[in-house]
């Protein structure tokens, strides 16, 4: 997300995002690594695949420095930008920190030729998306166009690396208020604080010794002056990496590069710094008062650079440790002690050593010296016994899947680009699949035994104490603001007409597209109505059924079909929805068996029932301390009254805490039924075949009588205005939430009230007047929203604002959502306003199908609306005949300020004053 660092926690950086880890990477000049002792010649067809993604890229250096990579996609109906400055928080000093995250957020206010505002509009006209991140080693600006509009992004780049305005008239103050809302939200989350804590005790003064987003006063006391010298230091074309990735002629966007770039002086940038050997002579611990209900750990060992010989091993470490739940933490912690509801671990290096993570969230009354001594126990099992082939190579099989499937769409590839160059070079990029699959037992062994030594441990616990912040209220969640909503993709020639929908003997609905650009399969399914489904006494057992789906079938047990799956390097994921499988093309039929099994043979063992509900159940009661969570949760019950979804998805402490494995069992007969599943296949695939294949899985699963969509108590906006106020003395930021009933997906208005969200309060980056007021022009906020549309489905959705901002911040902050509410309702908007919030929606209409999980969900989708494959068209259709006159009749017709339900969770007392009083944030 645009104006947001990087963190890594509970990622498992080698089976979900690879390569995340290059933004701690160092230059290739620096640390010179061994020849890889594999070869792409001996390489299998999927290890080829990965490998070829890196095959093709022109690499170019202009005089001024700036390196060029062009990496064409023929036929790819959009192009990404990025450009990759090699500065981040390493390079700050400690009296300056945060530096680097707050100058990523002016680089959108403008220069002398752009003004704040100016790039989002230009970005939201052309119908694309921008974004950037700042991480420890460098920081990252991006646009994606469709094709034939791409270049738009070079002028702004080329304008802003040398031209960038910091001053009043750009906003400085204003976006100080929006980083400081951001910091706060941040440390309302788990592990937020508990990295804070362990990183100057690892780092002690060193590049990496403090996040990111830098110390809190030191953020707040930032000037203009000191961030400009920053920015003075560091941005210019010989610190930067340009990259270029889709659908475009080489030659011609060289030409345009030369032209636009070619003028921009060099800089004589300042020496980078050096870091000794850290030394530890013992284990160091530190523990503080959580304000959440779960004890969580975070352990960490200091490590190599990227590229170092050891980091290969290190990294193949990680993969044994936390690859899912063949992970050896999860096997141990999670499913054998049952002390966790959830580990992981995280190989982080960059251009200086870095660190290896293991997190753990223990359950709520295990012990927490057990489930240390349980991770110090897996970690000296790697340290004295060689791993066993089989499970190394399952870990090297994750990896190359990984790596395919990380780089699906044109966006995620140009970003392993940017980063990798930023950091090291395109040889990195190219050799790491080798160098993986080069590793042995012996590596292994030797990497556990001279980095993840317990007496050199860092250990920071986080425990529960009284003064936890809980309150009155309920909820989980809240709209996520993105600046940049998708990555990348296009449709072009791209159409769902091709669209295959079969329905078997048993009544399950097939679609299928076929997709052969890279050798993937992904198929998901969803079950229908089970929300409206689930008993109200029974509340949460869609959850928890959803958990166990597979823990055990008739054929196989949970670690085993972990183990098939791992194997392959797929990933399955189950839920009280339904379920998904993404596998290589050639592991097809194996990721079909398992998918189907699961669906249709879960047999809900009382063991990991047991388990399962235990990890609920506290999860339960941590969210009960989480203030974004509460209120979102008070604020669903007090909006849908007796509609199912006014019941929070875990379910509530005493339903789950009754539930039994009889009554997931009887549930799921109920509802996990073939006449009442739809799954969507797409990929490298022949229909025929894989038609024929799901017939033969589920022609023992046995359709039910008619299940039909229940009746539900109707959703109706309250009589009058209702504001409830949780009062969480140690929240760090107040979450508001405010709105109504809304819309159904099939509502007449659909579009009229799409283009209505996109003028109000969903625009991308921050065009939307809500936006625009109260994150832009007044600095209240890191994340503001208001949407009806984007929670429009078979029942109706909600109308909601939200907003995280600072306790005193309350009264302007619903004073002017009630202005803006009144605005749209009370005159027309202006036909720019509508034309631009058009533009965008039919501009990125095909950033929506970059990826085949993304195509299988809009198809699924379109299936349970009723949509036709010929969607698109009726889509584009729709927005096009938008008018402003339709905008404010829609807002007078479906808002209604006067009846809303406002709830607000953080540090203010039961009548909404500040708990502690803090400076107000600047105009």
């Amino acid at each position: 997300m645009k104006y947001q660092y990087r963190r890594f926690f509970f990622v498992s950086c080698l089976l979900f995002f690879p390569f995340i880890i290059l933004d701690w990477s160092h230059p290739r000049n620096e640390v010179q690594a061994e020849e890889p002792k594999a070869t792409r010649k001996a390489a299998s067809p999927a290890l080829e695949a990965a490998a070829a993604l890196y095959d093709g890229i022109r690499e170019e250096t202009l005089a001024n420095g700036l390196r060029v990579y062009l990496k064409p996609i023929p036929g790819s109906p959009v192009v990404t930008t990025m450009v990759a400055y090699k500065v981040g928080s390493a390079d700050e000093d400690l009296e300056h920190t945060g530096l680097s995250h707050y100058l990523e957020h002016l680089m959108f206010k403008g220069t002398d030729k752009i003004m704040p505002g100016d790039i989002d509009r230009l970005t939201l006209r052309n119908g694309g998306a921008n974004n950037a991140s700042t991480s420890e080693d460098c920081t990252v600006y991006h646009f994606d166009f469709a094709a034939d509009r791409w270049e738009a992004a070079l002028a702004i780049e080329a304008d802003r690396m040398r031209n960038l305005r910091i001053d009043p008239r750009h906003e400085f103050e204003q976006e100080k208020g929006a980083v400081i809302s951001e910091l706060e939200r941040n440390e309302d989350e788990p592990f937020d604080l508990e990295q804070k804590t362990i990183l100057p005790l690892l780092f002690d003064h060193g590049p990496y010794g403090h996040p990111v987003i830098g110390v809190r006063e030191q953020v707040r006391g930032a000037t203009a002056a000191v961030i400009k010298s920053h920015y003075d230091k560091w941005y210019y074309p010989n610190n930067a990496a340009l990259v270029v990735c889709g659908g475009f002629d080489p030659d011609k966007a060289m030409a345009k590069i030369k032209e636009l770039f070619g003028s921009l002086p060099k800089g004589d940038l300042p020496p980078r710094k050096t870091v000794a050997e850290f030394k530890r002579n013992g284990p160091v611990r530190k523990e503080f008062e959580s304000k959440f209900e779960e004890p969580r750990m975070l352990m960490g060992f200091n490590v190599v650079r990227s590229g170092d010989p050891d980091f290969y091993p290190l990294e193949v470490i990680q993969g044994l440790l936390s690859n899912g739940k063949t992970g050896r933490l999860y096997k141990r912690l999670v499913d054998g002690d049952a002390l966790a509801g959830g580990v992981d671990s995280t190989n982080s290096s960059g251009r200086y050593p870095g660190w290896f993570a293991i997190q753990a969230e223990i359950l709520k009354g295990k012990n927490r010296a057990k489930a240390e001594d349980a991770v110090l126990d897996e970690l000296n099992k790697l340290r004295d016994q060689p791993v066993p082939e089989a499970e190394l190579n399952r870990v090297k099989k994750a990896v190359i899947a990984a790596i395919i499937y990380g780089r699906e769409s044109v966006h995620s590839l140009a970003d392993s680009i940017a980063r990798g160059v930023t950091t090291n070079d395109l040889e990195f990029l190219k050799t790491y699949l080798p160098r993986i699959q080069a590793v042995t037992p012996q590596d292994v062994q030797e990497a556990a035994k001279k980095y993840l030594d317990p007496d050199r441990r860092v250990v920071v616990w986080s425990v529960p104490g009284a003064a936890s912040g809980a309150g009155a209220g309920e909820g989980k969640g809240a709209p996520q603001r993105s600046a940049a909503r998708s990555s990348a993709g296009g449709t072009g020639t791209f159409s769902l007409q091709k669209t295959q929908r079969v329905v078997l003997p048993n009544g399950l609905t097939l679609l299928l597209l076929e997709n052969h650009r890279l050798p993937i399969l992904v198929a998901e399914a969803s079950v229908r109505w089970v929300k409206l489904l689930e008993p109200e006494d029974k509340a949460g057992v869609a959850t928890l059924l959803g958990t166990l789906l597979d823990e055990g079938t008739a054929e196989h047990t949970g670690p085993q079909i972990a183990e098939l799956i791992g194997n392959v390097g797929g990933v399955l994921s189950m839920g009280g929805n339904g379920g998904a499988v993404k596998v290589l093309a050639p592991d097809r039929s194996l990721g079909l068996r398992l998918l189907f099994e699961c669906l249709t043979q879960a047999t809900f063992p009382k063991e990991a029932f047991a388990r399962k509900q235990a990890q609920i159940l506290s999860a339960i009661a941590d969210a009960e301390r989480q203030p974004e969570a509460k209120a979102r949760q008070l604020y669903r019950k007090l909006t849908y009254g007796k509609h199912p979804y006014a019941r929070p998805a875990m379910g509530l402490r005493e339903t789950v805490a009754a539930l039994t494995p009889e009554d997931c069992l009887a549930f799921y007969k109920q509802v996990f039924v073939p006449n009442n599943t739809v799954v969507a296949i797409v990929g490298d695939f022949d229909s025929k075949q894989v038609i024929e294949e799901a017939t033969r899985l589920t022609e023992n699963w046995k359709p039910s009588s008619p299940i039909t969509k229940p009746q539900t108590a109707a959703v109706e906006k309250p009589e009058k205005f209702i504001e409830q106020i949780i009062s969480m003395p140690a929240a760090s930021q107040l979450h508001f939430f405010m709105g109504h009933a809304g819309i159904c997906r099939n509502n007449p208005d659909y579009y009229k009230l799409l283009v209505m969200d996109y003028v109000l309060g969903t625009g991308p980056g921050f065009t939307d007047r809500l936006s625009a007021r109260l994150r832009d022009r007044e600095g209240l906020a890191y994340t503001v929203s208001a949407a009806i549309t984007s929670s429009a489905s078979e029942e109706p959705g909600l109308f909601t604002c939200y907003i995280g901002t600072q306790p005193q911040s309350l009264p302007r902050a619903k004073q002017m959502f009630l202005e803006e509410l009144e605005r749209i309702r009370a005159e027309t908007p202006s036909k720019e306003e509508v034309e631009d919030a058009k533009k965008y929606l039919l501009g990125s209409l095909p950033f929506r199908f970059t990826t085949n999980d993304k195509v299988a969900g809009a198809l699924l989708e379109i299936e349970k609306h009723h949509l036709g494959f010929g969607y698109l068209d009726d889509y584009r259709h729709g927005i096009e005949a938008v008018t402003p006159e339709d905008v404010q009749a829609v807002a007078r017709k479906y808002l209604d300020p006067k009846r809303m339900v406002l709830v607000v969770a953080g540090a203010v007392d039961a009548q909404g004053k500040p708990i502690v009083a803090l400076p107000p944030p600047k105009k």
